[in-house]
């Protein structure tokens, strides 16, 4: 199952923190679920349709980038304050 599958917002815990630095999957996917909110809302873009209406919509690119980077961060950076 997948964070995404899930509806609830897991608390960051240091003991969720120092599982996810020390490459537990299962962390890593609850601090991803946490940001998630957050995530959507800086990839989000306005895109014209051929009609003229503007809508908004996740950027799913970009926001696999944001992921991506924030599991890296978490396993290098993260592991030096802890």
């Amino acid at each position: 199952m997948s964070y995404m599958d899930k509806g609830e917002t897991p608390e960051l815990t240091y003991a969720l923190i120092q599982r996810a630095v020390h490459g537990d999957k299962a962390a890593l996917e609850m601090i991803l679920r946490h940001f998630d909110a957050y995530i959507n809302a800086v990839s989000t873009v306005e895109k014209t349709l051929p009609s003229g209406e503007t809508i908004e919509e996740v950027d799913e690119d970009i926001k696999i980038q944001i992921q991506t980077h924030l599991v890296e961060v978490i396993q290098k950076k993260w592991r030096e304050l802890i």
